[in-house]
C-alpha cells in the first residue's frame, strides 16, 4: 500500500533470536516444540519508521534467524514454507513507553494493530505477529457484499 503510494520501504531488525516459548505462544501457533524464533524489526517508509513488527516463528522453521535477508517471507519461501493464507485482526490502542520511543511518538497515541496468524498450504500456523502501525500511514478499505 505504501509502495503504491510512493514510498521508498525498508526496514530495520531489532531483534532476531531462538527463545523458549511462553504458554500462549505454544496455544496460538499449536506448538509441540517449546522454542520459537522472535523477531523484531522496524517497518519504514522513506526512512521514517511507520511500524513495529514482533513476529515468533516455530523454530523449525527459522532455525537460523540471522539468515533471514531482507524479505521474510522470501526467506520462507526458499525453505518451502510459503504462507499461503493469513488470518488478521485490526484494533486501535494506544502505543507503550517503548513504542512510541521506537517510532519517535508521542506516549499513548493512537495506532492501529494488526495481528496475524500465518498458515502454509498444509494449514500449518507458522507465524504470529504484532504489527503496530501509524495511524498517519495506514489505512484500510473493505467491500462488504450481500
Amino acid at each position: 500500500m505504501l509502495r503504491r503510494r510512493g514510498f521508498k520501504l525498508s526496514s530495520r531488525w531489532l531483534f532476531r533470536a531462538i527463545e523458549p516459548a511462553n504458554r500462549d505462544e505454544v496455544i496460538q501457533l499449536g506448538l509441540s516444540a517449546a522454542t520459537i524464533t522472535r523477531l523484531k524489526r522496524l517497518r519504514l517508509a522513506d526512512d521514517i519508521v511507520t511500524a513495529v513488527e514482533n513476529s515468533i516463528f516455530p523454530a523449525s522453521c527459522i532455525p537460523d534467524p540471522q539468515a533471514i535477508g531482507d524479505s521474510l517471507y522470501s526467506y520462507l519461501d526458499t525453505r518451502g514454507l510459503s504462507i499461503v493464507r493469513t488470518l488478521q485482526h485490526f484494533r486501535a490502542v494506544n502505543a507503550s513507553e517503548e513504542i512510541a520511543e521506537q517510532m519517535g511518538i508521542a506516549p499513548h497515541g493512537a495506532l492501529l494493530l494488526i495481528t496475524r496468524v500465518s498458515y502454509t498450504a498444509d494449514q500449518r500456523a507458522i507465524e504470529l505477529t504484532d504489527t503496530y502501525c501509524r495511524n498517519d500511514y495506514y489505512d484500510s478499505v473493505a467491500e462488504l457484499r450481500k
